[in-house]
């Protein structure tokens, strides 16, 4: 086994664990809807106050939470996260980076196969509307493509570590904004952030060492070695 192959293994193992975890709610959630943990949690993150399940939904009273709700909505608008999803994709290209860009955009397609598994789950939302389900969260789906696919397409070192911070927070506020607005319950945000890691994870593991900016090896597993200057590389012709 060369060391590519060993190199991606993880990755390989983390798409089967998001991918299986998705799988997992997936089945909880058409034949149990939503249990004391999901309920439990929507009532201490929701930021309202309504009648919710038969039950006082009062909504959590955390002020420093409350006061963030504005700029969390902002950032979890669908407008913001398509605006930062093409600026990364036209800084890629710009940057004449194209099977990174191109990397890039089957990351965030994942997005497209949101509505056809609502369609087919089902499931109402804490508040349900017509025609309005829930499962999974398009936004959660949606940030954390952009937050892994942007992970990925940094080149190792300082700013993947940068990029990866900024994702967790980039998907921690967009779900939180998701549940506080009573639009999905915790699982619908947990469902999203799955199938996009997952799918991004999986893309990785296939394609991930042709991206620009990526370590290559030879057929071994072995880093080239760079020649070092001296009197065998100068040329016959050539002047010292």
């Amino acid at each position: 086994m060369d060391r590519r192959s060993v190199t991606r293994l993880p990755i390989v193992a983390a798409a089967i664990l998001a991918l299986s975890l998705f799988a997992l709610l997936t089945v909880y959630v058409v034949a149990d809807g939503h249990s004391h943990w999901d309920r439990w949690l929507f009532r201490h993150l929701y930021s309202g106050e309504s009648d919710w399940g038969g039950l006082r939904a009062p909504g959590q009273d955390n002020p420093s939470l409350n006061a963030a709700e504005p700029v969390l909505y902002r950032l979890a608008d669908a407008r913001a996260l398509a605006l930062l999803a093409a600026a990364v994709l036209v800084t890629l290209v710009l940057m004449k980076r194209i099977r990174s860009a191109a990397f890039f955009a089957a990351a965030v397609s994942v997005a497209a196969l949101v509505p056809v598994l609502k369609e087919l789950v089902d499931r109402p939302s804490p508040f349900p509307m017509p025609d309005d389900p829930s499962f999974p969260s398009g936004h959660a789906t949606a940030s954390m493509a952009i937050a892994a696919g942007i992970v990925v397409v940094v080149p190792p070192g300082r700013w993947r570590w940068v990029a990866g911070i900024a994702g967790a927070i980039l998907v921690t506020v967009v779900g939180l904004a998701v549940v506080t607005d009573s639009g999905h319950w915790p699982s619908d945000v947990l469902a999203g952030w799955c199938l996009a890691l997952g799918w991004v994870a999986a893309l990785t593991a296939l394609a991930g060492h042709r991206l620009e900016g990526w370590p290559t090896r030879n057929s071994r597993g072995v880093e080239p070695e760079r020649p070092t200057p001296g009197p065998a590389n100068i040329s016959s012709t050539g002047s010292v």
